[in-house]
């Protein structure tokens, strides 16, 4: 097992490494002021929209959302593993790549999961070729060969995986991945028996899971591999590596249902379509495969169970939808489903039926006059005040104006009136942490904001953003030091940060953000990164973040003294003490300044 490569390597390698160099060489880039300007290799377009930046090590495209390090770039430009991608950068910079034995990096704690997963797939994959019955299923649903090869389609018979993969393998291992259930009485049995197996494979085409279906009578027809830890179906979308690997430049990726569906498209030569392994859309599936295209077809049933699955789906795209990011509704004729669909019409049927998909837009103005008939006053009232309810959740300000704009038209209200009532509405709830914590980091973060009455995570993120976008400032503030002891992840990441730039104050965007790959946050501190900043000069971009840490810092104190002064609460010496010092440190920051 290959040893873990230390953190020190990656700072010198991205020190020596110029990320305008790296990009240059696989893409026609051109100066635009202080950045370099090209079109975006992630998703087809004519104009340019991606950007980099030498100052900051770092690239953004502002239509599709692609964004990252020159590791990044390379991972994504050219589907390499992190491992892969530093052997190249590595290579190209003449350092040789150091490896350190032990630690507790997440890749080698879960290399024996990966490993046994792999050993599986190639067990399935044995086991079709000896199963004529399961052959003649996949056949009959038009998956050939070449088919069944490139997604690496498998057979579990009833009995015999762990007996295969027992010399390996230990039974805690194989219940780990996936692979294997506890019994009552302590054993463990397989999980998967009977059925055409699909292997789900992560962005860097490790299996991670699988996805199985009976051929015969049963229940549950279709069973997925349990969360584990590097199986988590809220995030992972099946067929994405393949329709990466398929092409570098994707237009457009389309989302079905199932991963039969999938591979029946592909079969087909359509390469675009992915699923959601029968889990509800989510935000991290939308985030995820906005970082490939710019637009995303979502395809549903015509029957009243896809309505109910297109409604949740647009309340968690509404929000999604920046700059020029796109998506746009399918529903499909009712017993019908892309992959019989594709079986049925071909190809071409199905690129026609494709091309007319709905505007997201156009789709929440059909679902709503099919709830609220707007024939009447009446069905036009709740019809804008159930269309206001989720115009709300959407974050760009160009999207809700024309949003509200064909509300306007379809309600016969007044773009102001319903302005007025969008005004009105509750904002939507915080995903964090409880007010007054190192919370975690913002979903969506409002980092171009000043600091007022905002919440923890809006100020959170406000101030790791410029942290990170400006490291070549001085952040010694007291304010911002005493940060770095609240608790949650955000104040950890805080401490991170400074601790690197007080070890290497030349470190730019690119090398404090290569620290946190290996964190479930690291994706958002990536946003944070390229979030636009309003704040013009070096001095306010300072004082911004010096007013975050003291509105956080003050929340944090307030919260602190409610718990010590709550009816009944009993104080002891220690207590009092902490009490009378947080009461002087809120006095000191409400005086003016």
């Amino acid at each position: 097992m290959a040893g873990l490569i230390p953190q020190a390597f990656i700072d010198e390698l991205l020190e020596r490494s110029d990320i305008v160099e790296v990009i240059q060489r696989r893409v026609s880039l051109k100066k635009a002021g202080r950045e370099f300007a090209a079109c975006c290799p992630f998703h087809g377009e004519k104009t340019p929209s991606f950007y980099v930046s030498p100052q900051k090590q770092f690239y953004h495209c502002f239509g599709c959302g692609a964004h990252g390090t020159a590791i990044s770039f390379l991972m994504e430009y050219e589907n390499l593993s992190f491992p892969e991608a530093v052997e190249q950068l590595a290579e190209q910079a003449g350092l040789e790549v150091p490896r350190e034995a032990g630690g507790d990096d997440k890749r080698e704690a879960h290399a024996p999961l990966y490993e046994a997963l792999n050993a599986a797939a190639d067990y399935y994959v044995q086991q079709l070729r000896q199963t004529p019955k399961a052959v003649e299923y996949l056949k009959n649903r038009g998956i050939d060969g070449t088919t069944a090869r490139d997604y690496q389609i498998g057979w579990a018979p009833p009995s015999g995986l762990l007996e295969a993969l027992k010399p390996r393998f230990t039974p805690q291992q194989l219940v780990d991945a996936g692979l294997a259930a506890r019994r009552d009485d302590g054993g463990i049995r397989e999980r998967f028996r009977g059925r055409i197996m699909f292997p789900i494979r992560d962005r860097r085409g490790r299996i991670t899971g699988f996805g199985g279906r009976l051929i015969e009578d049963g229940e549950p027809k279709y069973l997925n591999s349990p969360e584990s830890e590097v199986f988590h179906k809220g995030q992972t979308i099946y067929g994405l590596f393949e329709a990466r690997k398929a092409g570098t430049r994707l237009d457009d990726i389309v989302v079905v249902e199932g991963y039969m569906d999938v591979v029946g498209l592909a079969r087909a030569g359509f390469r675009r379509a992915v699923a959601c392994m029968g889990t509800a859309l989510t935000r991290a599936h939308l985030d995820s495969l906005f970082r490939q295209v710019s637009r995303i077809t979502l395809c549903f049933d015509g029957d009243a169970a896809g309505r109910r699955a297109a409604w949740r789906s647009l309340a968690e795209a509404l929000p999604a939808i920046q700059g020029l990011r796109e998506v746009r509704v399918l529903f499909l004729p009712e017993g019908d489903d892309p992959d019989s669909l594709v079986l049925r019409d071909g190809l071409a049927g199905w690129e026609e039926r494709l091309a007319g998909a709905l505007p997201l837009s156009e789709t929440l103005v059909r679902l709503l006059r099919e709830e609220h008939p707007t024939d009447t006053a009446e069905g036009r009232t709740r019809f804008a005040h159930a269309a206001m309810k989720l115009v709300a959740t959407t974050r760009d300000p160009l999207f809700r104006d024309q949003l509200v704009e064909r509300i306007a038209e379809e309600t016969h209200l007044s773009h102001e009136r319903l302005e007025q009532v969008l005004s009105e509405q509750p904002p939507e709830p915080a995903r964090a942490t409880a007010s007054g914590s190192g919370g975690d980091l913002p979903a969506n973060p409002t980092a171009s904001r000043a600091p007022g009455g905002e919440s923890p995570p809006a100020l959170w993120g406000a101030l790791l953003a410029r942290v990170l976008q400006h490291p070549e400032l001085d952040w010694s503030q007291p304010e911002i030091r005493q940060l770095v002891e609240l608790p949650g992840v955000a104040a950890a990441t805080l401490r991170e940060l400074l601790a690197a730039l007080d070890e290497n104050p030349e470190r730019h965007t690119a090398g404090l953000l290569e620290r946190f790959r290996e964190e479930r946050h690291f994706q958002r501190l990536m946003a944070l990164a390229h979030q636009a900043l309003d704040d013009g000069e070096v001095a306010v971009t300072r004082q911004t973040a010096l007013d975050c840490a003291r509105q956080l810092l003050r929340q944090h104190y307030r919260s602190r003294i409610r718990e010590l002064t709550r009816p009944g609460t009993e104080l002891g010496t220690e207590q009092r003490a902490e009490l009378a010092r947080l009461t002087e440190q809120l006095q000191r920051f409400d005086r003016p300044q």
